[in-house]
Protein backbone atom coordinates (compact mmCIF):
# COMPACT_ATOMS: atom_id res chain seq x y z
CA UNK A 1 0.00 0.00 0.00
CA UNK A 2 1.16 3.67 -0.84
CA UNK A 3 0.13 7.14 -0.53
CA UNK A 4 -1.77 7.08 3.08
CA UNK A 5 -2.14 10.70 4.03
CA UNK A 6 -3.06 11.76 7.82
CA UNK A 7 -5.76 14.33 8.12
CA UNK A 8 -5.32 17.22 10.70
CA UNK A 9 -8.01 16.63 13.29
CA UNK A 10 -10.03 19.49 16.03
CA UNK A 11 -9.32 17.86 19.61
CA UNK A 12 -12.17 15.83 19.99
CA UNK A 13 -11.40 13.72 23.09
CA UNK A 14 -10.68 10.72 21.60
CA UNK A 15 -7.86 9.03 19.56
CA UNK A 16 -9.62 8.24 16.07
CA UNK A 17 -7.60 9.53 12.83
CA UNK A 18 -8.34 9.99 10.06
CA UNK A 19 -6.73 8.27 7.17
CA UNK A 20 -6.67 9.22 3.10
CA UNK A 21 -5.16 8.16 -0.24
CA UNK A 22 -3.96 5.07 -0.25
CA UNK A 23 -3.53 2.74 -2.90
CA UNK A 24 -3.28 -0.94 -2.46
CA UNK A 25 -0.26 -2.69 -4.58
CA UNK A 26 -0.54 -5.95 -5.96
CA UNK A 27 -4.19 -6.80 -6.46
CA UNK A 28 -4.50 -9.31 -9.41
CA UNK A 29 -6.69 -8.30 -12.45
CA UNK A 30 -10.53 -8.91 -12.06
CA UNK A 31 -10.38 -9.18 -8.38
CA UNK A 32 -12.78 -7.11 -5.92
CA UNK A 33 -10.95 -5.69 -3.33
CA UNK A 34 -11.67 -2.33 -1.05
CA UNK A 35 -9.66 -0.53 0.77
CA UNK A 36 -11.07 1.14 4.17
CA UNK A 37 -8.55 3.12 6.06
CA UNK A 38 -8.62 3.96 9.74
CA UNK A 39 -6.08 4.92 12.52
CA UNK A 40 -5.32 6.13 15.88
CA UNK A 41 -3.26 8.91 17.16
CA UNK A 42 -0.54 7.66 20.01
CA UNK A 43 -2.15 10.94 22.18
CA UNK A 44 -5.45 12.32 21.93
CA UNK A 45 -4.11 15.73 23.46
CA UNK A 46 -3.47 18.63 20.61
CA UNK A 47 -0.46 18.91 19.27
CA UNK A 48 1.97 18.14 16.00
CA UNK A 49 4.20 15.47 14.26
CA UNK A 50 1.45 12.68 16.70
CA UNK A 51 2.36 8.89 15.81
CA UNK A 52 -0.24 7.74 14.03
CA UNK A 53 -1.12 3.60 13.84
CA UNK A 54 -3.08 2.53 10.59
CA UNK A 55 -5.58 -0.25 11.26
CA UNK A 56 -6.78 -0.23 7.55
CA UNK A 57 -9.16 -3.28 6.67
CA UNK A 58 -9.96 -5.01 3.17
CA UNK A 59 -13.38 -5.50 1.57
CA UNK A 60 -15.12 -6.94 -1.67
CA UNK A 61 -15.65 -10.66 -2.88
CA UNK A 62 -11.87 -11.42 -3.07
CA UNK A 63 -10.51 -9.39 0.33
CA UNK A 64 -9.82 -13.40 1.86
CA UNK A 65 -7.56 -14.07 -0.25
CA UNK A 66 -5.41 -10.90 0.54
CA UNK A 67 -3.60 -9.67 3.90
CA UNK A 68 -2.47 -5.83 3.79
CA UNK A 69 0.43 -4.69 5.85
CA UNK A 70 -0.35 -1.60 7.16
CA UNK A 71 1.55 1.72 6.36
CA UNK A 72 4.13 2.81 8.83
CA UNK A 73 5.96 6.09 9.85
CA UNK A 74 2.49 7.90 10.26
CA UNK A 75 2.15 11.11 11.94
CA UNK A 76 -0.60 13.96 12.41
CA UNK A 77 -1.85 17.26 14.25
CA UNK A 78 -4.74 17.49 16.53
CA UNK A 79 -5.55 20.92 16.55
CA UNK A 80 -7.48 22.86 19.66
CA UNK A 81 -10.63 23.18 19.36
CA UNK A 82 -12.41 26.41 19.89
CA UNK A 83 -14.28 27.55 22.72
CA UNK A 84 -16.98 29.28 22.82
CA UNK A 85 -17.51 32.39 25.18
CA UNK A 86 -20.25 34.49 26.12
CA UNK A 87 -21.74 36.68 28.85
CA UNK A 88 -18.10 39.12 29.20
CA UNK A 89 -18.49 42.00 31.18
CA UNK A 90 -16.71 45.05 32.44
CA UNK A 91 -16.53 44.24 35.92
CA UNK A 92 -17.98 47.72 37.32
CA UNK A 93 -16.40 51.22 37.53
CA UNK A 94 -12.43 50.99 38.07
CA UNK A 95 -11.25 53.90 40.18
CA UNK A 96 -8.11 55.92 38.50
CA UNK A 97 -5.12 53.96 39.29
CA UNK A 98 -2.27 55.14 36.66
CA UNK A 99 -2.71 51.69 34.61
CA UNK A 100 -4.56 50.08 32.17
CA UNK A 101 -5.54 47.09 33.86
CA UNK A 102 -9.69 46.30 33.72
CA UNK A 103 -11.63 43.59 35.58
CA UNK A 104 -13.83 41.51 33.28
CA UNK A 105 -16.28 39.14 35.18
CA UNK A 106 -19.41 36.81 34.01
CA UNK A 107 -18.14 34.57 31.19
CA UNK A 108 -19.40 31.33 30.41
CA UNK A 109 -17.63 28.66 28.45
CA UNK A 110 -19.49 26.58 25.89
CA UNK A 111 -17.67 23.61 24.08
CA UNK A 112 -15.35 21.72 26.78
CA UNK A 113 -15.63 17.71 26.55
CA UNK A 114 -17.23 16.21 29.73
CA UNK A 115 -14.31 15.15 31.54
CA UNK A 116 -11.82 17.80 30.97
CA UNK A 117 -10.60 20.34 32.95
CA UNK A 118 -10.51 23.81 31.67
CA UNK A 119 -10.73 27.10 33.76
CA UNK A 120 -11.25 30.34 32.04
CA UNK A 121 -9.00 33.49 33.66
CA UNK A 122 -10.48 36.87 32.72
CA UNK A 123 -8.73 39.98 32.36
CA UNK A 124 -8.59 42.74 29.71
CA UNK A 125 -7.05 46.22 29.16
CA UNK A 126 -8.82 49.64 28.57
CA UNK A 127 -7.37 51.51 26.09
CA UNK A 128 -6.47 54.48 27.81
CA UNK A 129 -5.49 54.85 31.44
CA UNK A 130 -7.37 58.16 31.84
CA UNK A 131 -10.72 59.00 33.40
CA UNK A 132 -13.65 58.18 31.10
CA UNK A 133 -16.28 56.11 29.88
CA UNK A 134 -17.31 53.89 27.19
CA UNK A 135 -13.52 53.01 26.94
CA UNK A 136 -12.83 50.76 24.89
CA UNK A 137 -11.35 47.43 26.88
CA UNK A 138 -9.33 44.55 24.74
CA UNK A 139 -10.26 41.20 26.27
CA UNK A 140 -7.07 39.16 27.27
CA UNK A 141 -8.37 36.05 28.36
CA UNK A 142 -7.04 32.64 28.80
CA UNK A 143 -7.30 29.41 29.99
CA UNK A 144 -5.66 27.08 32.84
CA UNK A 145 -6.11 23.50 34.05
CA UNK A 146 -5.11 20.08 32.61
CA UNK A 147 -6.71 20.20 29.47
CA UNK A 148 -6.52 23.87 28.46
CA UNK A 149 -3.74 22.88 25.86
CA UNK A 150 -5.93 20.78 23.84
CA UNK A 151 -8.64 24.12 23.61
CA UNK A 152 -8.15 27.58 22.43
CA UNK A 153 -10.24 30.92 22.55
CA UNK A 154 -11.67 33.62 20.63
CA UNK A 155 -11.72 36.87 22.83
CA UNK A 156 -14.78 38.63 23.59
CA UNK A 157 -14.97 42.27 21.29
CA UNK A 158 -17.39 45.21 21.71
CA UNK A 159 -16.51 45.97 25.56
CA UNK A 160 -16.44 49.15 27.39
CA UNK A 161 -16.21 50.25 30.50
CA UNK A 162 -15.69 53.63 32.69
CA UNK A 163 -12.56 55.01 35.02
CA UNK A 164 -14.02 57.22 37.54
CA UNK A 165 -11.55 60.03 39.28
CA UNK A 166 -9.35 59.18 42.32
CA UNK A 167 -9.93 61.05 45.27
CA UNK A 168 -6.98 62.81 47.15
CA UNK A 169 -6.88 63.71 50.34
CA UNK A 170 -5.51 67.64 51.61
CA UNK A 171 -3.28 67.08 54.99
CA UNK A 172 -1.94 70.11 56.76
CA UNK A 173 -4.01 72.77 55.97
CA UNK A 174 -3.76 76.01 57.96
CA UNK A 175 -5.72 79.30 57.84
CA UNK A 176 -4.15 82.42 57.55
CA UNK A 177 -5.53 85.11 59.91
CA UNK A 178 -7.70 88.14 57.65
CA UNK A 179 -8.15 91.88 58.54
CA UNK A 180 -11.15 92.76 58.09
CA UNK A 181 -12.36 93.52 54.16
CA UNK A 182 -16.04 93.16 53.60
CA UNK A 183 -15.37 90.04 52.28
CA UNK A 184 -15.56 86.66 53.20
CA UNK A 185 -12.56 85.24 51.29
CA UNK A 186 -9.81 83.36 53.63
CA UNK A 187 -6.04 82.37 52.66
CA UNK A 188 -5.55 78.58 53.05
CA UNK A 189 -1.62 77.42 52.92
CA UNK A 190 -0.02 74.21 53.73
CA UNK A 191 -1.82 71.65 52.44
CA UNK A 192 -0.31 68.53 50.93
CA UNK A 193 -2.03 65.91 48.64
CA UNK A 194 -1.97 62.35 49.52
CA UNK A 195 -2.79 59.35 46.77
CA UNK A 196 -1.09 60.97 43.75
CA UNK A 197 -0.16 58.02 41.17
CA UNK A 198 3.75 58.26 40.81
CA UNK A 199 4.67 60.35 37.60
CA UNK A 200 1.18 61.90 37.51
CA UNK A 201 1.45 65.72 37.48
CA UNK A 202 -0.80 67.50 40.36
CA UNK A 203 -0.85 70.83 41.55
CA UNK A 204 -3.00 72.04 44.70
CA UNK A 205 -4.50 75.23 44.54
CA UNK A 206 -6.09 76.47 47.95
CA UNK A 207 -8.95 78.91 48.63
CA UNK A 208 -11.73 79.05 51.17
CA UNK A 209 -14.66 80.90 52.71
CA UNK A 210 -15.23 82.29 56.33
CA UNK A 211 -18.80 81.70 57.51
CA UNK A 212 -19.23 85.35 58.45
CA UNK A 213 -17.38 88.41 56.99
CA UNK A 214 -17.32 90.07 60.43
CA UNK A 215 -14.31 89.85 63.06
CA UNK A 216 -14.10 87.40 65.49
CA UNK A 217 -12.17 84.09 66.41
CA UNK A 218 -12.80 80.53 65.66
CA UNK A 219 -14.84 81.65 62.88
CA UNK A 220 -15.64 78.51 60.87
CA UNK A 221 -14.29 78.24 57.36
CA UNK A 222 -14.90 75.97 54.09
CA UNK A 223 -12.29 75.00 51.99
CA UNK A 224 -12.63 75.25 48.07
CA UNK A 225 -9.23 73.86 47.44
CA UNK A 226 -8.63 72.77 43.30
CA UNK A 227 -6.16 70.67 41.29
CA UNK A 228 -4.34 71.64 37.99
CA UNK A 229 -1.77 69.96 36.53
CA UNK A 230 -1.84 67.89 33.52
CA UNK A 231 -3.37 64.43 35.15
CA UNK A 232 -5.61 66.95 37.34
CA UNK A 233 -8.50 65.40 34.97
CA UNK A 234 -7.92 61.82 36.84
CA UNK A 235 -8.71 63.05 40.28
CA UNK A 236 -11.25 64.35 42.81
CA UNK A 237 -10.25 66.18 45.93
CA UNK A 238 -11.69 65.52 49.30
CA UNK A 239 -12.04 69.54 51.25
CA UNK A 240 -10.29 69.19 54.42
CA UNK A 241 -13.06 69.96 57.49
CA UNK A 242 -12.99 71.69 60.60
CA UNK A 243 -11.05 74.76 59.74
CA UNK A 244 -11.14 77.94 61.36
CA UNK A 245 -9.67 80.92 61.35
CA UNK A 246 -9.70 84.49 62.66
CA UNK A 247 -10.64 88.23 61.14
CA UNK A 248 -9.19 90.87 63.10
CA UNK A 249 -10.16 94.32 62.71
CA UNK A 250 -9.76 96.78 60.32
CA UNK A 251 -7.57 99.63 61.32
CA UNK A 252 -9.15 102.94 60.23
CA UNK A 253 -6.53 106.01 59.47
CA UNK A 254 -7.97 109.77 60.08
CA UNK A 255 -7.00 112.18 57.31
CA UNK A 256 -7.50 115.51 56.50
CA UNK A 257 -7.81 116.90 60.26
CA UNK A 258 -7.50 120.79 60.48
CA UNK A 259 -6.84 123.05 64.01
CA UNK A 260 -9.10 125.75 64.38
CA UNK A 261 -7.35 129.45 65.29
CA UNK A 262 -8.55 130.46 69.03
CA UNK A 263 -8.52 133.04 71.17
CA UNK A 264 -6.74 132.62 74.75
CA UNK A 265 -9.43 131.84 76.84
CA UNK A 266 -7.44 130.09 79.71
CA UNK A 267 -8.23 127.46 78.86
CA UNK A 268 -6.39 124.47 76.76
CA UNK A 269 -8.99 123.05 74.61
CA UNK A 270 -12.33 123.89 73.02
CA UNK A 271 -15.42 121.25 73.82
CA UNK A 272 -16.44 119.79 70.01
CA UNK A 273 -17.98 122.08 67.34
CA UNK A 274 -16.71 125.39 69.34
CA UNK A 275 -14.32 128.14 68.22
CA UNK A 276 -13.82 131.70 68.52
CA UNK A 277 -13.94 133.23 71.81
CA UNK A 278 -16.34 130.90 73.70
CA UNK A 279 -19.06 133.79 73.24
CA UNK A 280 -17.19 136.83 75.51
CA UNK A 281 -18.36 140.44 73.61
Amino acid sequence: MSGTTVGSKTYNGTTAALLTGGTLVGVFGGDALTLSQAGTFGSKNAGTGIAVTAADVLSGASSNDYSITQPVGLTGTITPAALALSGTSVVNSKVYDGSTAAALGGAVLSGVITGDSVTLSQAGAFASRHVGSNIAVTATDSLSGASASDYSITQPVGLTGTITPASLNVTGTTVGNSVYNGTTAASLTGGTLTGVVSGDTVSLVQAGTYASKNPGTGIAVTASDALTGASASDYSITQPVGLTGAITPDVLSVVGTVVGTKVYNGTPSEPPGISGNNGAA
